[in-house]
């Protein structure tokens, strides 16, 4: 998983950089969502494996 957060963060930085040059918004856009993903990404799938362990524990 932490290669997740550091490919999101150097895709963030990458991309952020050419959208601010070139002025396009969509590209500064899907920057962001790298980022999102790449830092929230791992701590939602381990909560849902969790959850969903737990839940077949349950059962």
């Amino acid at each position: 998983m932490v290669y997740l957060e550091i490919s999101g963060l150097i895709l963030f930085i990458v991309l952020m950089t050419l959208g601010y040059r070139k002025n396009n918004r969509n590209m500064m856009l899907i920057s962001a969502l790298c980022l999102l993903v790449g830092l929230a990404g791992p701590d939602f799938v381990s909560g849902f494996i969790e959850g969903f362990n737990a839940s077949k524990q349950a059962a």
